[in-house]
């Protein structure tokens, strides 16, 4: 059975992210044997990152909330989602938050050199949605942030699924993008059977 974790970075719990999440989640079930851990970080009790160096030092968060669990989830999981829409150019604030609170695990493999994956590379997709027709550079600066994070937890990028123009043109007519984000999730499902370690 295959672990999936889907963190959800829209304040919106039933909003396009949401929406195009579980259809990644019905592909990847499609495929295999899932369990599915999906988190709506909206809902969660996660304080910005301090920057105050202890976990250069310990390769641990000294805060203590809601991000102890999803640290753990991180490193128990198979798969990864992320999702997040864009808003100025970036990931929502709730998902920023979530990516700098993972320093830790940076710090560990790094810093204090303890490869909490043990050299495991999970498969991951990552899903970015705009309100606005698509203009150069939209996703630009999700992608350099996403690109790093998969690295620093130990996730394989399977897919990225960029959206554009959602205000104007919603999911439920864009039959094609939910075929997308199903084959996404069947992909998924691939990637984990040919883990690279």
């Amino acid at each position: 059975m295959t672990t999936i974790l889907a963190l959800l970075g829209s304040p919106k719990p039933n909003g396009t992210n949401s929406l195009l999440i579980d259809e990644v989640l019905r592909g990847a079930a499609a495929a295999g044997d899932v369990e599915v851990q999906k988190i709506l970080i909206n809902e969660l009790k996660v304080a910005p990152c301090q920057s105050c160096d202890y976990c250069m030092h310990t390769g641990r968060c000294r805060l203590r909330d809601d991000m102890e669990s999803v640290y753990e989830k991180i490193v128990a999981m198979d798969a990864f989602i992320f999702a997040a829409p864009v808003y100025f150019n970036g990931m929502s604030a709730q998902a920023k938050a979530v990516v700098d609170r993972c320093q830790p695990f940076w710090s560990a493999k790094y810093i204090v050199k303890t490869d909490v994956f043990g050299g495991r590379k999970r498969p991951g997709i990552f899903i970015a949605t705009g309100g606005q027709p698509l203009y150069n550079e939209q996703f630009i600066g999700s992608l350099h942030v996403i690109n790093l994070y998969f690295k620093m937890i130990g996730v394989n990028n399977s897919g990225t699924l960029t959206l554009a123009d959602l205000d104007a043109r919603p999911l439920a007519g864009r039959p094609d993008d939910l075929a997308q984000a199903f084959a996404l999730g069947r992909k998924l499902i691939a990637g984990d059977r040919h883990n690279v370690s």
